[in-house]
């Protein structure tokens, strides 16, 4: 796979796509080499199709690489590339890790990014643990003095959707989670919900652990992903600050929004958990905030033709 090439066939995809056809990327299409995993040893610097691409950054120095890469589930001689569950209803997954900041010597992790050729409806991904990742998690980590999990200890995944530049939302799901009484490790994919994100351009993927040392994340940063749902809309426009007007933000009381006729709308907090929601909106609406707490919400507006997501402040 060339970059080139496949930056070609980005660029030439159509963009005229049916209502809410739901489309899933599933790994299932991708050309896996001989050892039956792909790693970006070619160096390309990404993978995927003409709708979806994956991030991956190999470093020939090291042999190693960060991103995406993806891999055939019987592969089980170098558990990086295993999935830490049975496989569904393909073979073929991917395979996350997200690196550390240590050139700046801070050592935070650095999100990773799938982006999408045109903005979606995004709906859901599957996600489960990594083999390597969980056996860590549960039997520690001898060699560098790292113990298994104990109460108290959690690992998450944070999903976070954008859409020109903007975020339009944060889902976190927990693949270990060691607390309120809790004691597990995902051994099964999962469906996250993504929808209230609404229309969505890139998602940005980043892990956090309880264990950390000097050098950022002890826990090895390792998740797996399969089946990313998403429509596409009739039409998506960038109405920001033109057709339709959302004030006042910062709100305190009351938020106002205008021209959104026959529209529906929904309020979602920065978790993607959705506060309020309302159908056939006038005109004009005013959304009393009084039950809501001070924080960052998105408020996503569909109709027949458009879905628009804008970002508030409630004070």
């Amino acid at each position: 796979m060339k970059k080139n090439l496949f930056l070609t066939s980005v660029l030439i995809a159509m963009f005229s796509f049916a209502l809410n056809a739901q489309t899933p990327f599933n790994f299932e299409t991708l050309t896996l080499p001989s050892q039956g995993y792909w790693n970006g040893s070619d160096e390309s610097g990404l993978f995927g199709d003409n709708e979806i691409s994956f991030d991956n950054n190999y470093n020939s120095d090291w042999s190693s690489w960060s991103g995406f890469s993806f891999a055939y589930d019987t592969i089980t001689s170098d558990s990086q590339y295993a999935a830490f569950a049975d496989s569904e209803e393909g073979h073929v997954f991917g395979i996350g890790y997200v690196p550390s900041d240590w050139q700046s010597g801070t050592y935070d992790n650095i999100p990773i990014v799938c982006k999408f050729t045109n903005s979606v409806e995004i709906q859901s991904v599957d996600i489960t643990n990594n083999k390597k990742t969980a056996d860590v998690i549960i039997n520690g980590d001898s060699g560098f003095g790292d113990p298994a999990f104990s109460e108290g200890d959690y690992f998450k995944i944070i999903i976070k959707g954008f859409y020109n530049g903007d975020t339009t939302g944060i889902v976190s799901f927990f693949l270990a989670d060691y607390t309120a009484g809790n004691s597990y490790v995902v051994d099964t994919w999962n469906t996250v919900n993504l929808s209230s994100f609404g229309i969505t351009d890139s998602l940005k993927f980043n892990l956090a652990s309880t264990h950390t040392g000097s050098y950022g994340m002890n826990t090895p940063a390792y998740f797996c992903i399969d089946n990313i749902k998403y429509n596409y809309p009739a039409s998506v426009n960038n109405l920001s600050g033109t057709e339709i007007s959302v004030y006042p933000n910062p709100a305190v009381d009351n938020i106002n929004i205008t021209n959104i006729s026959n529209s529906d709308i929904s309020i979602s907090d920065i978790s993607g958990k959705i506060v309020f929601g309302k159908s056939n909106c006038n005109e004009t609406e005013s959304i009393n905030l009084s039950n809501i707490k001070p924080g960052i919400y998105f408020i996503t507006l569909r109709n027949n033709n458009k879905v628009i997501t804008e970002k508030f402040i409630k004070q």
